[in-house]
């Protein structure tokens, strides 16, 4: 064999390690052309269409990448406007790399992914799109900010999260068609550590997380829950009147009345309720300031109305226990009995 079929074998040769080395590649890839046309796609990238009912007359090769994503754009996914962006600053050589997440949800599976895209460096021009499959790496990423702002017994936002969504309801613009502020309910929960004192701590964090269901359970789906350490809660409802915020009290109070078995017993752990209608631009230290000041000015005036009791009066052995008295019916917005 002479020196020009060996070169022509070592060309053959690179070109089948090539196309065997692209078409193995573990992230769907496509080649496009100057045009944004497919020229070329590889294995992962046909068995993700194919797994996802696509065809390879909608996505494989012949098919214009840069139109598909513009259709995409225009019926108002921003992503893929980005995506465009990118693609169109890398085949016009304004850029050598772009690189994008997003998140690609099925009915059944949530997916994320990173659109990487590079230029060709040889021929007319082009480039290799790669989807890289981030969602164990995101949904990391989701748990650990979750985590961070969030309570791990009851699963609320914590008070890290809830001052950040009450300063946001207070910066938010109001609606001059119906004036309304910020309502803030701060709970205490009697007779909490009587709980934790009589049946364990176990049984306290059961009623933690039962009280802060019922809460979740009695507000508004917009409004935000939290555990703000202790037996305390709290309630951020953004666009209320003084109206709403007295109903919303009122089913805050009602839905902590519901009462917990423990040990085999009925036992009712209410909670002491202050509520404040924060006016937009209030800060959210004082706003909440103003309603555990609230919730402690009910519960004094409550304690100080209460008959003195003996020592293990309220342990007693009885169908239902009650920690703590009945509200008065005539008592103001926001109290509540121990």
């Amino acid at each position: 064999m002479g020196t020009h079929g060996i070169v022509e074998d070592i060309v053959e040769d690179e070109e089948l390690l090539r196309a065997a080395v692209f078409e193995a590649l573990p992230d769907a890839t496509a080649v496009v052309d100057a045009s944004g046309t497919i020229v070329a796609v590889n294995r992962a990238w046909r068995m993700f269409a194919l797994d996802n009912g696509g065809t390879p007359e909608a996505t494989g090769v012949g098919v214009n990448y840069l139109e598909v994503c513009e259709k995409a754009a225009a019926a108002g996914c921003p992503e893929a406007a980005d995506v465009v962006a990118g693609l169109r600053s890398v085949l016009t050589g304004g850029t050598m790399e772009s690189d994008h997440e997003y998140p690609c949800p099925s009915p059944t599976v949530g997916r994320w992914f990173n659109l990487r895209i590079v230029p060709l460096s040889a021929g007319a021009g082009g480039a290799v799109v790669s989807h890289l499959n981030i969602t164990r790496r995101k949904m990391s990423e989701q748990q650990l900010e979750h985590r961070a702002t969030h309570d791990p017994l009851t699963g609320l936002a914590n008070r890290l999260l809830f001052v950040e969504r009450l300063r946001r309801a207070l910066r938010a613009r109001p609606d001059p068609r119906r004036p309304s502020g910020v309502g803030v309910i701060y709970v205490d929960l009697d007779g909490f550590k009587e709980v934790n004192d009589t049946f364990g701590h176990r049984a306290g964090d059961e009623v933690l997380c039962e009280a802060a269901y019922a809460l979740s359970s009695a507000v508004r789906s917009g409004d935000t829950v939290a555990r703000l350490g202790g037996d305390e809660l709290a309630v951020c409802a953004p666009r209320v009147t003084a109206g709403d915020l007295e109903v919303l009290v009122r089913r805050v109070e009602a839905s902590l009345e519901r009462p917990h078995r423990i040990h085999d017993r009925s036992v009712v752990v209410p909670g002491s309720v202050g509520a404040h209608l924060a006016a937009a631009g209030e800060s959210a230290g004082e706003a909440l300031r103003l309603a555990d000041r609230k919730m402690y000015e009910s519960k004094r005036r409550r304690k100080a109305t209460l008959p003195p009791a003996g020592p293990h009066q309220s342990l007693r052995p009885s169908t239902e226990r009650r920690v703590g008295a009945p509200r008065p019916a005539d008592a103001p917005l926001g109290s509540r009995s121990a």
